[in-house]
């Protein structure tokens, strides 16, 4: 009589508890399992911000969303670290917080140069940093919305550092934008009261104040969040963990992404140095049981 007991208990947790917790798994943890050269590779859109800062203000002028795809060996795409779908995950990314602080005619005189650092518009969030978060969530039954028709329109961002799907999974890592782009006095600023040396974004476009085309370049350092135990090597330029370059082309007006509201659409190889953790730290990473806090980066406060 027990034994029929323990098996109509059996059978009711497959039928109507275990199957749905099989059906809900949880999201799997962030592991890299080698440690090397690497490139991180994301893609997304940038908007203009309703902060509306122009050259000299230090009011943010935009900001961008989008995905991380994939981390392949620095010119082997072929030895993968990381790519979208693994384990069932997403990494998604918001920027956030550049200022255009100055300008000068570009290279040649064709084009401008801009030289970006954090915006200070206290009153909008700024804090005077450039950011870019990394969040992850599940591929399959998280938020992950798309850009197309019906998709994320810029005006869904709820905050200075929130966008909505995009920045509802767990925090991944948090950059911080470095100075060290730029490592001398530039002639014909347009705001001869910011230094250059204190740019965290460095962009070259076609114009403004509508460029069609452009690329920027950015040191950041690792500054909270899990997944930063395998990036703060200081291998990159002035002690930084990661070195970006942005390809950024313009959206038309009238495509399902511009009437989204987002103006460019971006592309980023970044290179960054992978080192693994002690071993018993990685055991506690698989395991999902490494917390955020105390994880943040060492000097901080």
């Amino acid at each position: 009589m027990q034994s029929l007991t323990v098996l109509r208990r059996t059978l009711f947790c497959l039928a109507a508890v275990c199957a749905p917790l099989a059906m809900a798994a949880p999201l799997a943890p962030f592991v890299l399992s080698k440690p090397g050269l690497v490139e991180i590779k994301y893609t997304g859109y940038q908007a203009r911000s309703s902060d509306a800062g122009k050259a000299g203000t230090l009011k943010e002028s935009t900001f961008a969303a989008g995905y991380m795809t994939s981390i392949n060996e620095v010119g082997n795409a072929s030895d993968s670290y990381w790519q979208q779908g693994l384990n069932n995950q997403s990494i998604s990314f918001m920027m956030y917080g550049a200022g255009d602080a100055s300008t000068a005619a570009g290279t040649g005189g064709v084009g401008k140069r801009i030289f970006s650092a954090g915006c200070t518009n206290a009153a909008f969030g700024c804090d005077g940093k450039i950011h870019l978060d990394f969040y992850i969530d599940k591929l399959s039954g998280g938020t992950n919305p798309g850009f197309g028709t019906g998709g994320l329109k810029a005006s869904d961002r709820t905050a200075f550092n929130k966008i909505k799907g995009i920045t509802d999974g767990e925090l991944l890592m948090s950059w911080e934008f470095t100075p060290g782009m730029v490592t001398g006095p530039v002639a014909g600023m347009s705001n001869v009261a910011f230094n250059p040396l204190n740019t965290t974004l460095f962009q070259e476009t076609d114009g403004l104040p509508t460029p069609a085309f452009g690329t920027g370049t950015y040191l950041a350092n690792c500054m909270s969040g899990p997944a930063c135990i395998y990036f703060r090597s200081a291998s990159q330029a002035g002690g930084s963990d990661f070195f970006g370059i942005n390809t950024m082309t313009s959206i038309l007006a009238t495509s399902a992404v511009g009437k989204n509201g987002w103006g460019w659409r971006l592309a980023d190889p970044v290179v960054a140095l992978v080192q693994l953790p002690e071993p018993g730290v990685l055991a506690l990473l698989a395991a999902g049981l490494l917390g955020l806090a105390g994880l943040r980066r060492r000097g901080s406060a």
